[in-house]
C-alpha cells in the first residue's frame, strides 16, 4: 500500500510526535521505519563532530554526506542502521532525512543514495581512538532544504599551506591521533629543531594541509619552499618508524608538487633502511649534534 506522507519540507516537529505518527525507533540516528517505508537519517551538526563525524553535510558535489552507525571501532556495512541504509532500494524504502537539535527535528527531504554511495575515512571515536567510519553520499530526489547550518566544513580545492607548529605539541599531536603521544612529543621537537636549522639558513618552511578524495584531510609535517622537498618527520630510526615514514611521504607526494622527498630521523638509521628509502627516491636527513646530514637516492 501507497504511503501518504504527511511532513512538508522544512517543517520541524518533536521528534517524539515523528515517531507517534510514524514509528520507527527514537533515539538512533539510522532509523528504520516498516510504517513510512522508509530509512530515517536523523543528522545533529551541533553533536556530530563530538562523535568524529566530521565530513556530514552538504559538498560540492551537490551531495549531502552523512556518518555511519557506530560510535566505537571500524563502522561495519553489515550491521545496525548502515545495513537498513544499504538495503534501502532493494526493500523498497525511501530514505528521509531530518536534523535535529533537542527535542525537534526539522525533515530535510527526500533522498536516494549516489553513485558511489559511501566512501571510508579516519575519524576518532568516542573513547579518543582513530576508527575506519562510513561516510554514505545522498543524493536528493526533488525539492529539499539546503540550509548553510548543513553545510559540511568547507573543502579546500588545493592543499593549503600552514605554518610549521611544531612548537605547539598539542596542536601537532590533534592531527597524529593515531600515533603514541611521547613520541609525537619528540617529532615535534624534532621538526622545530630542523625548520630552526633551515630558516637560519634563509631556507623558508611551511607545512600543508592536503584534501583527499571522498572527503578529510592528511597533515604535512614541512616542506622546504627554497628546494621544494617534502620531508616526513619521525621520533625515532627504529625500522617500524622508518617504514611508517616512508608510506607517509609516498601517500603525500601523490596531492603535492614537489622537486624531492625526504624522511627527517633523530639518528642515521642502519645501512639497509637508507637502502629501503632511497631506492624509493627518497632522501635520508638525521640529526647530527647542532646540524643535518643527508643521504640522497
Amino acid at each position: 500500500m501507497a504511503v501518504t506522507w504527511d511532513i512538508e519540507v522544512g517543517e520541524t516537529l518533536l521528534r517524539k510526535d515523528l515517531h507517534d505518527r510514524w514509528g520507527g525507533g527514537r533515539y538512533g540516528g539510522m532509523e528504520p521505519s516498516v510504517k513510512a517505508q522508509s530509512v530515517f537519517i536523523f543528522s545533529n551538526p551541533s553533536v556530530g563532530a563530538a562523535f568524529g563525524y566530521k565530513y556530514d553535510g552538504w559538498h560540492a558535489d551537490g551531495t549531502l554526506h552523512y556518518t555511519g552507525d557506530g560510535q566505537v571501532g571500524d563502522q561495519s556495512l553489515r550491521t545496525g542502521g548502515n545495513k537498513s541504509l544499504m538495503d534501502a532500494g532493494k526493500l523498497g524504502r525511501t530514505i528521509r532525512v531530518f536534523r535535529s537539535e533537542e527535542r525537534d527535528t526539522t525533515y530535510l527531504g527526500l533522498f536516494e543514495l549516489a553513485h558511489p554511495p559511501y566512501y571510508r575515512a579516519d575519524a576518532l571515536d568516542r573513547q579518543g581512538e582513530v576508527r575506519s567510519v562510513l561516510v554514505f553520499r545522498l543524493s536528493p530526489l526533488g525539492d529539499v532544504l539546503k540550509d548553510p547550518i548543513d553545510d559540511a566544513d568547507p573543502d579546500t580545492a588545493i592543499p593549503e599551506e600552514l605554518p610549521v607548529e611544531a612548537n605547539n605539541v598539542d596542536k601537532y599531536a590533534a592531527q597524529r591521533p593515531d600515533e603514541p603521544r611521547e613520541a609525537v612529543r619528540r617529532e615535534a621537537q624534532l621538526v622545530g629543531r630542523y625548520t630552526e636549522w633551515l630558516n637560519a639558513q634563509g631556507q623558508a618552511t611551511v607545512r600543508h594541509r592536503v584534501p583527499i578524495p571522498g572527503g578529510g584531510y592528511l597533515f604535512t609535517d614541512v616542506f622546504n619552499k627554497a628546494t621544494e622537498e617534502l620531508v616526513e618527520a619521525k621520533a625515532s630510526a627504529a625500522r617500524s618508524y622508518v617504514r611508517a615514514a616512508l608510506g607517509q611521504v609516498l601517500d603525500y607526494a601523490r596531492f603535492l608538487d614537489h622537486e624531492a622527498k625526504a624522511v627527517l630521523l633523530p639518528v642515521r638509521p642502519s645501512a639497509d633502511l637508507i637502502e629501503l628509502l632511497t631506492s624509493h627516491e627518497c632522501a635520508v636527513i638525521w640529526e647530527e649534534g647542532k646540524t643535518y646530514l643527508r643521504r640522497d637516492p
